[in-house]
């Protein structure tokens, strides 16, 4: 998020924005210049024309207090509309991007948002209406006495100086607040997806212990941030109050040298103060803004469109050599080499930990290999680096979304309607749908649980078969469904032209037969354990 950003979201809105701002600076000064002549109607003692100029005053102030609230409500909503934009981006750029966590889209999506939101966007209000007034002021002091115009400089050079003292320490804690909050929402992640386990094993007191810790680290993030801002505010409210005072002895001087009137005086300090209180709430507030540098320039960076991600080229084939993988922990794991053609019906096998799952991560370009070549090879066999494959892929765990089951096959493409009927008598999902009132039009139910595990992985399947993928990598996609169905929908997967690459155990021996061949993977790591399957 930027000020440009901020005003090119509505461009006429932001015009609007500021004139309205500049109309209440200028009905406040006007407000305050033309009280001197009140002041000093009294000290003549013309009653009626000192109640003249309270009138306009009052009229006046009433101006003042109607264009504030309109100027910031217009400009919330200029807020709103901005963050709407950024979301949008950041969704886009977490669709294109390989890598991400839940727990750090939730952070940027709502903490880190919501930090610029109070420490950037918003006090910008702040600084556009007292820059205004401060600049006013200015001009009215000059009319006074040029000697005031002078004074308030050198004050404020020396007010404007104060708070460089705190800018990086204040950047630093907004910076560690965000991502204590990050790990935070991490561990909520973690813990959370196993909380049934955890409540079946009366394992509560480590689910507290783990969220304590980090809430604990949040939370001394967070007082660390506000005892920051608090020191800022307070040494920018020195300033301020040495100037404010300074201005108002000096002027006072120049009333008894009869240089000014008691009503010029008045002003004086008023204007002084509204220059310094400016002052000092400008200075806050650009403190405050720059301690949202770093985050800002996170979320920019975020925002950024990923280049390259363009639509992927179909794949038949695969070819893998020298292949080896290197955990964080330091274990690392070899894989024959291998090369499956157009049309192979290839199973997966081996031993739990001996890299079957990993492999598949390599194959799909999530996982990059320490050593070795792995390339796909297109229709024509032409080669095609795992960047730019496009194949399909069912995990174990079956991915839904709370729509209908028709949409979660044909993933929203209505192009692909008319092969609904086929694909779901191929995977074997009719008898199923037909124990719902709506059939395939049933809305999946994330939270109620509506379809069984074996269900939802017939949808995936379904899904797989309706897109038409010539390439298809099959973890456990069938491990919770019956042996009589998986025969059935696995026969008549091997029955097609695909390249099939399947993980699967406890598969009989006659459905192992109808694979063409079988890559069996052997453990073979070092140094420690890996849990994989």
């Amino acid at each position: 998020m930027s000020l440009k950003e901020l005003l090119k979201t509505n461009i006429p809105r932001s015009v609007f924005i500021l004139i309205v701002f500049l109309g209440y600076a200028i009905c406040g000064t006007l407000g305050t210049y033309l009280f001197k002549y009140a002041i000093n109607d009294l000290t003549k003692g013309h009653w009626d024309r000192f109640v003249f100029w309270l009138v306009v005053d009052f009229v006046i102030s009433i101006f003042s207090v109607l264009l504030l609230p309109v100027g910031t409500f217009l400009f919330n909503k200029q807020i709103q509309e901005c963050l709407h934009n950024i979301r949008a981006e950041l969704m886009r750029h977490y669709y294109q991007s390989n890598t991400y966590k839940v727990s750090n889209i939730q952070n940027q999506l709502n903490n880190n948002l919501k930090i610029l939101t109070d420490d950037y966007a918003t006090p910008w209000i702040q600084v556009w209406t007292n820059l205004l007034s401060i600049i006013m002021a200015i001009g009215t002091l000059l009319t006074l006495h040029w000697s005031l115009i002078l004074f308030v400089a050198i004050a404020a050079v020396i007010v404007l100086t104060l708070p460089k003292v705190m800018t990086k320490k204040l950047s630093s804690s907004t910076a560690e607040a965000s991502k204590k909050n990050a790990e935070f929402l991490n561990t909520i992640e973690n813990w959370f997806s196993g909380l049934s386990e955890l409540r079946r094993y009366s394992a509560g007191a480590r689910l507290d212990r783990a969220l304590g810790q980090d809430s604990r680290k949040l939370a001394a993030a967070n007082v660390n941030r506000r005892k920051m801002q608090g020191i800022s505010i307070s040494i920018n409210g020195l300033g301020n109050a040495i100037g404010q005072i300074g201005a108002s002895l000096w002027s006072g001087l120049l009333f008894f040298a009869h240089i000014i009137t008691l009503g010029d005086w008045f002003i004086a300090g008023s204007f002084a103060s509204t220059i310094f209180n400016g002052l000092w709430s400008v200075i806050s507030a650009m403190t405050q803004m720059r301690s949202t540098k770093k985050l800002r320039q996170e979320i920019a960076q975020l925002t950024k469109p990923i280049s390259g991600k363009k639509q992927g080229t179909k794949v038949y084939g695969v070819e893998c050599h020298n292949l080896k993988v290197q955990y964080q922990n330091g274990e690392s794991i070899s894989y024959p080499d291998f090369t499956i053609n157009k049309g192979d019906k290839v199973l997966l096998s081996g031993d739990s930990g001996t890299g079957k799952s990993t492999l598949f991560k390599v194959l799909l370009g999530q996982l990059k290999p320490e050593t070795g070549e792995v390339f796909f090879t297109a229709k024509d066999g032409t080669k095609i680096s795992p960047q730019k494959a496009q194949l399909g892929y069912v995990a174990q765990d079956a991915t839904l979304f709370p729509d209908t089951i028709a949409n979660n096959i044909t993933m929203f493409n209505r192009k692909l309607t008319g092969k609904l009927k086929e694909v779901t008598q191929r995977v074997q999902l009719v008898p199923d749908l037909a124990k719902f009132p709506k059939q395939i039009n049933t809305t999946v139910d994330l939270d109620q649980g509506n379809l069984s595990g074996g269900q939802r992985q017939k949808v995936v399947l379904a899904r797989a078969e309706i897109h038409e993928e010539p390439f298809l990598l099959l973890d456990e996609a069938t491990s919770a469904i019956d042996s009589k169905t998986t025969n059935e929908i696995i026969g008549n997967l091997l029955d097609t032209d695909k390249t099939v690459l399947m993980i699967a155990h406890n598969f009989s021996p006659e459905l192992k037969d109808k694979f063409d061949y079988q890559i069996n993977l052997k453990s073979n790591k070092k140094s420690g354990n890996q849990n994989d399957n």
